[in-house]
C-alpha cells in the first residue's frame, strides 16, 4: 500500500493487543460487567479497555453497551486471522497474544529481510535504528527460529518466512481498514462482506501534512489518463474541477455519473453555458439518486474511493487501486446504484424537476 499520510504503527500494535476484547465483541453487544466477566478482568479495567478501543474507532458505547462500530468488525476479523494464520506456523501453545504483539513490533525487520539476506549494518541502515537495538532484535526474532545468521548475514528461515507473510497481511489489511474508516458503515451497507483485502494494493493519497487539495489532486491525474469514467457522487472528490471535467466530456470521455440532485443543480447553477454543451453530448449520461454513500470512480485501469470526513464533509483521502478483485466490486456496487437512480433525459432545471419527480 503507497501512502501519502500514515498511520501509526502503535495502533495496529495495541489493537493486538487488545484483541481478546475485539473477539468477545465480534458476535455480540455486552455491557461492561459482562465484558469484565468474560475476560476475567476487573469494572474498571473494562471501562478502560472500552475507553480506548472507542477512542481508536472500533467501539460505540451507548449507556454501557459496547458494540463494533464497521470498523470494529473489519479489525476484530483481521486480527482474527492473523492469529490463526500464526498458530498455523508456529502451533496453537506457541502464537500466545503476547507473541503476536512481539510479532507486530519486530514487523519492520521481519519485512526488511523477506526482500533477501541482509549484514547486521546494512539492516540497522534499512531500519535506521542503533547497533544495540539491531542485535535485540536479530536475537529476539533468532530465539523464535524466524531468522538465522549465516557467513554474517541475516536471513528468514522457512518458519520466518510464513510468519512475516501473516504479519505484512495483517498489517496492510489493518492500515487499509483505517484509511477507509469513514467511509466503511456506508461501505459494509452496500457490500455486507466487503473484504478490505481487495484494497490491500492501493495508492492512498490523504489530506494529511497540510496537503489538503492531494485526494482531489490524484482523482484529477487519473480523469486525465482515462477515456472512460463510470461513478457516484464524484463532485464531492473534486468539486472545484468541474470545468475540467467537463471539457474532458467534451473531448470524447465516455462518462455515466450518478450525483444527488443538489449537487446537479449546484452544477447547473454555476456553469450554466457547459452545461448545455455537455447535455448535447453524446458522450454523457447522467443519472440522480439522493442517497449516496460516498464517492466511487470507475477509471479505465483503476477504481477509486472518496472518502469523506463524516463531521466536516471534507474529503479525507483517494484510495485507489487496479486490483481486478476491486473492479469486480465497484462495478456491483454501481450497478446497484444506478438500478436505482433516475435517469436526467435533459441537463436543464426543468429536466431535474421532472427527474426529482419521478424518483
Amino acid at each position: 500500500m503507497r501512502t501519502h499520510g500514515t498511520i501509526d504503527a502503535d495502533l495496529l500494535v495495541g489493537l493486538v493487543k487488545r484483541a481478546h476484547a475485539l473477539a468477545e465483541l465480534r458476535s455480540e453487544t455486552l455491557d461492561h460487567r459482562e465484558l469484565a466477566r468474560r475476560l476475567d478482568v476487573s469494572i474498571a479495567t473494562s471501562y478502560r479497555l472500552a475507553g480506548w478501543l472507542a477512542e481508536a474507532g472500533v467501539v460505540t458505547d451507548a449507556d454501557g453497551a459496547l458494540a463494533l462500530t464497521a470498523l470494529g468488525q473489519v479489525i476484530a476479523d483481521t486480527v482474527a486471522e492473523f492469529e490463526t494464520d500464526v498458530r498455523t506456523a508456529l502451533g496453537p501453545t506457541a502464537a500466545t497474544p503476547e507473541l503476536l504483539v512481539e510479532l507486530v513490533r519486530r514487523s519492520p525487520m521481519l519485512d526488511a529481510l523477506r526482500g533477501g539476506r541482509l549484514d547486521r549494518r546494512e539492516l540497522e541502515a534499512r531500519l535506521n535504528v542503533s547497533r544495540a537495538t539491531g542485535h535485540r532484535h536479530t536475537r529476539s526474532l533468532g530465539e523464535m527460529s524466524l531468522i538465522e545468521r549465516t557467513g554474517g548475514t541475516f536471513a528468514l528461515t522457512a518458519l520466518g518466512e510464513a510468519v512475516a507473510d501473516a504479519v505484512s497481511t495483517f498489517e496492510t489489511n489493518g492500515r487499509t481498514a483505517l484509511v477507509l474508516a469513514p467511509a466503511l458503515e456506508a461501505i459494509r451497507e452496500t457490500t455486507t462482506d466487503f473484504d478490505v483485502g481487495i484494497f490491500a494494493d492501493t495508492t492512498v493519497t490523504s489530506a494529511e501534512r497540510g496537503d489538503a487539495y492531494g485526494p482531489m489532486t490524484r482523482f484529477v491525474s487519473l480523469l486525465e489518463e482515462t477515456e472512460t469514467l463510470r461513478g457516484f457522487d464524484t463532485f464531492s472528490i473534486a468539486p472545484t474541477y468541474a470545468g475540467e471535467f467537463q471539457q474532458r466530456i467534451l473531448d470524447g470521455m465516455e462518462t455515466e455519473i450518478i450525483d444527488p440532485p443538489a449537487v446537479t443543480e449546484n452544477v447547473m447553477n454555476s456553469y450554466p453555458e457547459k452545461c448545455v454543451q455537455v447535455c448535447a453530448s453524446e458522450h454523457f449520461t447522467l443519472w440522480i439518486h439522493d442517497d449516496l454513500p460516498y464517492g466511487l470512480a470507475i477509471f479505465d485501469d483503476r477504481v477509486g474511493i472518496g472518502v469523506r470526513d463524516t463531521d466536516a464533509r471534507t474529503l479525507r483521502a483517494f484510495v485507489d487501486t487496479d486490483s481486478a478483485a476491486a473492479r469486480e466490486w465497484a462495478e456491483a456496487v454501481y450497478e446497484s446504484y444506478r438500478n436505482e437512480a433516475v435517469r436526467l433525459e435533459s441537463f436543464t432545471k426543468r429536466g431535474l424537476r421532472e427527474a426529482m419527480a419521478a424518483m
